[in-house]
């Protein structure tokens, strides 16, 4: 009697033990553990493509061309010429004091370096922490980042990318923050970071525009975050607008824009511009190296029609005047815009990123054929988001961003567009797929019918089924991925 009583109660445990390891709660468990170890796996082996990158092709070993423009203004700190003033001024200071802390050892540059390239893909997974509903989706995030080949290889360069993708996504940290947290010292951190990043490079400008402007509406205080705000660019760009004045008798805060311009406007292939300044005198040739490339192949053999190039004589002591005569004479018809914006979207979309291109570095060349990817995931990126807006409620603002930069980076023509410009999209890209993957997940969790079952059902029946599917839904509020709690004055905007 007493062994049955025993093997009955075996025979319990057993099924019990059965029934508990095929609990789908145990299993999806299973499936976010194993999830998070690739995550931090792949997070491992990119700081060792990162350093071992750095260590082997440092630097300071690749000083020519663009990357001998950035160090020499930015070691040589006082010093006056026109070129000196053309470009954002916070890389220079960061190189600056890079400078002075390694004094030119290419083993401390690397250090540097590597340290910074290796906190870029952290940045951005706090972003996605702030945007995303758990933490998972942000680890995944923080992986792809953390492998993604042109954010890895563009850190053997003195390019100013390497400043603006940390500093971007430190500002859109401060910018979901703020979404959430709703008071004045939040709005002014946001503020100054996107300073910060307009400061690095122009396009972080309109981006800060659109998400400052859409949570200072929808937020309270807002006379006091108007205030400061304005008191905060004042401080930041009053000195910056008075020293190019000083120099180049233009108001510019952000660099000397008007070459660029010129160069974009007048479909040549070269620029060469002449600067005089009572008895001194600056010669500058340029040519963007997407002019030099064939962004189609090897399917095609296309290239632009650019040809010739394009001069201008600039009398510093006239300020902008002869900045508007020489633009003046490239008039932007509606022919010649398509013709520049069309050019401008290949070069964008499928243009090599220069200089990280060498084809004999492995990790060079597989950022070169991946530039393949972006364009059909940007155009399945427009059509998923527009599928899925209602599903996204208050996390649109990211989109508008992606939105943004497509319309100023693509279609305003301010610049010949090369591969590397696409270095921050690539980042946003990869964070709205992770939101559109949790927008989904939601609308199957809620049992959120699809447009053509929506007349189908009556509100009293839809009503109770999302009660239904809330009380027991894995993916509600037992959900282990889920964020805590919000605080309740918290807005969706």
């Amino acid at each position: 009697m007493m062994l049955k009583v025993v093997q009955g109660q075996s025979w319990v445990g057993l099924r019990h033990w059965g029934t508990s390891s095929l609990d789908p709660r145990a299993i999806r468990l299973d499936r976010r553990t194993v999830g998070y170890a690739i995550c931090y796996l792949l997070v491992l082996l990119g700081i060792w493509l990162r350093v071992e990158h750095i260590a082997v092709f440092n630097p300071v070993d690749h000083i020519w061309s663009d990357t001998q423009r950035h160090w020499e203004q930015g070691t040589e700190v006082l010093r006056r010429d026109p070129m000196s003033l053309t470009d954002p001024v916070l890389y220079q200071v960061y190189i600056a004091v890079l400078g002075k802390l390694t004094l030119g050892e290419p083993l401390l540059v690397a250090l540097y370096t590597a340290l910074l390239a290796c906190l870029t893909p952290w940045i951005w997974y706090r972003f996605a922490r702030e945007l995303l509903p758990g933490r998972l989706q942000a680890t995944a995030v923080w992986a792809a980042l953390s492998v993604l080949p042109s954010w890895i290889t563009i850190y053997a360069y003195f390019m100013q990318e390497t400043l603006l993708l940390p500093l971007l996504g430190a500002a859109l940290y401060a910018t979901w923050r703020c979404r959430r947290k709703q008071t004045t010292a939040s709005f002014l951190c946001m503020v100054v970071l996107w300073i910060l990043a307009g400061l690095t490079r122009g396009i972080a400008i309109p981006l800060a525009a659109v998400v400052t402007t859409w949570l200072w509406l929808v937020q309270p205080q807002k006379l006091a975050k108007a205030g400061y705000s304005v008191a905060l660019l004042a401080l930041a760009l009053g000195p910056l607008a008075y020293r190019s004045y000083a120099v180049m008798n233009i108001v510019s805060p952000h660099g000397i824009g008007q070459l660029v311009a010129l160069y974009m406007r007048s479909g040549n292939r070269e620029i060469h511009i002449q600067y005089r300044n009572g008895g001194a005198e600056w010669n500058y040739w340029f040519g963007s190296p997407s002019t030099g490339e064939k962004p189609l192949a090897p399917l095609s053999e296309w290239t632009t029609d650019r040809s010739g190039r394009v001069t201008a004589s600039i009398d510093i002591e006239k300020g902008a005047e002869d900045w508007r005569s020489a633009i003046r004479n490239y008039p932007l018809t509606p022919a010649r815009y398509a013709w520049l914006t069309g050019e401008n979207l290949v070069y964008l979309f499928f243009g090599s990123s220069w200089p990280d291109n060498n084809p004999e570095r492995p990790l060079e060349r597989l950022a070169h054929h991946s530039r393949w990817l972006w364009a059909p995931l940007a155009l399945v990126l427009l059509l998923a988001t527009a599928f899925y807006w209602r599903g996204l409620r208050g996390e649109r603002m990211l989109p508008g961003l992606l939105v943004t930069w497509i319309v100023v980076q693509g279609l305003l023509p301010i610049a010949v567009n090369e591969g590397r410009y696409r270095k921050p999209a690539e980042g946003l890209m990869l964070v709205q797929v992770a939101l559109l993957l949790s927008a989904r997940r939601r609308r199957v969790a809620t049992g959120e019918p699809e447009r053509g079952e929506r007349a189908m059902t009556t509100p009293v029946e839809s009503l109770a089924a999302r009660a239904s599917v809330a009380v027991d839904s894995p993916g509600s509020r037992m959900d282990p991925e889920a964020k805590p709690g919000r605080p309740k004055e918290h807005v969706p905007v």
